[in-house]
């Protein structure tokens, strides 16, 4: 197991066993909400259309995250595997073609999208694209959406249960993902056409492919300054936080709600913490 994948598993309290029925309960309780999700979106829809504003709306559905649901021994967010980070982008309303797409895009599209199909003019350098060429019957004068839209998408995780910045650019084919510096943390490179489970990571068998994806996620963020940036950030804050807290910042943080683990070996952990705000790596 990957050491980002098992510090998220383990944070998540992952790591133990589960049973079928477990995970069985935990998906349900998933498609649970998907279904309610879908409920509420028919009853706007039908809405719309009993009040006639339907044929002269757009509606723009998706949604921030996924969820992994026991998938790569975890549940919840935070990671870049296809369960997590892959989610719905459904548009319907005026001149809208019906069809099913399978190009990359992103969140960051939504909003250059949106001011183009308002005749609002899209300011320059922006993250994102208009999908306007994608999905529109008729476009005037437009440039094919393939010379648009760059061949990948970026996302990046700096939040909790992770270790690491994370970093992912994604293509049709491939998924590549950066760790931290890009060196004390190995990367991972899945083949989604070959391994759509992303099961296997390939990164040394295809050093070459790995060496290209790296070079464009460098050439877009110059992601090694962005982590130290975020560490340096992290460790400030927690710092301020300790000093803020006192002496029972050891208890506040066993009673998380990952944390429970925490008291079994408390004086290790804080000499860890002791180690790293002190700036040795090896804590």
């Amino acid at each position: 197991m990957h050491s980002v994948d098992y510090y998220s598993s383990y944070t998540k309290n992952c790591t133990g066993s589960f049973t079928e029925k477990e995970i069985r309960d935990i998906r349900a309780h998933y498609y649970a909400m998907c279904a309610e999700t879908d409920a509420m979106l028919g009853e706007i829809i039908s809405a719309l259309n009993e009040t006639g504003l339907l044929k002269s709306s757009l509606i723009i559905f998706t949604a921030d995250h996924g969820e992994l649901a026991m998938e790569h021994r975890q549940f919840y967010k935070m990671s870049m595997y296809e369960a997590s980070s892959h989610v719905p982008l459904l548009m319907m309303g005026p001149n809208i073609k019906p069809q099913r797409l399978s190009n990359v895009v992103s969140l960051v599209d939504i909003y250059p999208t949106m001011l183009d199909i308002a005749g609002i003019p899209i300011p320059k350098n922006l993250s994102g694209y208009s999908l306007v060429p994608f999905v529109l019957e008729k476009v005037e004068d437009a440039v094919p959406s393939t010379e648009l839209h760059a061949p990948w998408i970026l996302s990046e995780f700096h939040g909790c249960n992770a270790n690491a910045s994370t970093y992912m650019l994604r293509t049709d084919r491939w998924k590549y993902l950066a760790y931290s510096d890009g060196r004390s943390v190995p990367p991972q490179l899945f083949d989604l056409s070959a391994d759509p489970d992303e099961l296997t990571n390939i990164a040394t068998k295809f050093p070459e492919t790995t060496e290209y994806l790296n070079k464009i996620l460098y050439s877009i963020l110059n992601y090694p300054k962005v982590s130290a940036l975020v560490e340096q950030y992290n460790k400030q804050q927690f710092i301020n936080w300790k000093q803020n807290v006192g002496q029972n910042y050891s208890d506040i943080l066993a009673n998380l709600r990952w944390h429970q683990d925490w008291k079994k070996h408390a004086k290790m952990y804080e000499h860890a913490i002791d180690r790293w705000i002190m700036g040795k790596t090896n804590a």
